[in-house]
């Protein structure tokens, strides 16, 4: 066996040598030496890179439960935030520089509430991030880190403040602030604009997020 084995292989070098000097003799071994082209670079997602909201909208509707109200309160604000895009890290918002977002609207004990919120510094969003021009964002919300915090206030029915919070705590509990999505759809047009829209449900709960964004221009040098 073993020495089948052997010659097995004596004569497959045997004819690899004969075959190697007759392509040569040919001029077909000279093409098949020509360096191999270096593969294509992949293209740059269309979602990637430094964008800016230009405003956001949300609504948060439900029937308490408890109350038997029915909670209806919208959501609007928010412009200049700056959040960075990438396929393999996710999402980065620097909320430094942001306006404050106001509330409007019936809480689950039918009473009018007014107020608003304010978040500032850096929330790292680790996220999955699917698609080029439409795609899905699924965050991997435990895993949020960054000094990023909120604070907050009732207006209506009566003056109350919601204290100092950090962001990335509440994204790992799933209590996400407005613009911090949790399983957002987007739709991208490429150096124009990207419109992220989440869908967040709890207990009796909807809350649907709809995001504006615009690219941040290079500045020229």
């Amino acid at each position: 066996m073993g020495a089948s084995l052997r010659r097995g292989q004596a004569f497959g070098k045997t004819t690899r040598t004969a075959l190697a000097v007759s392509l040569a003799a040919s001029g077909v071994l000279a093409l098949a030496a020509t360096p191999a082209q270096a593969a294509p670079k992949p293209k740059k997602k269309c979602y990637t890179g430094q964008w800016v909201t230009t405003g956001l909208t949300a609504k948060i509707t439900g029937k308490s439960a408890q109350t038997g109200y029915t909670q209806n309160v919208t959501y609007k604000g928010m412009a200049g935030i700056k959040l960075k895009l990438d396929p393999k890290k996710g999402l980065v918002y620097n909320f430094t520089g942001s306006k404050r977002e106001t509330f409007a609207g019936v809480n689950v004990d039918g009473k009018r509430v007014e107020g608003w919120e304010q978040l500032k510094g850096v929330l790292y969003l680790p996220a999955k991030i699917t698609g080029d021009r439409k795609g899905v964002i699924t965050s991997r919300n435990k895993q949020a880190r960054g000094p990023a915090t909120g604070t907050g206030m009732n207006i209506k029915p009566e003056r109350a403040s919601w204290g100092t919070w950090k962001v990335a705590d509440h994204a790992k509990i799933g209590h996400f602030d407005t613009p911090v999505v949790k399983k957002a759809t987007f739709t991208c047009v490429p150096g124009k604009k990207l419109v992220v829209k989440d869908v967040r449900k709890w207990d009796t709960f909807t809350e649907t997020l709809v995001m504006n964004l615009k690219p941040v221009k290079k500045k020229k040098s």
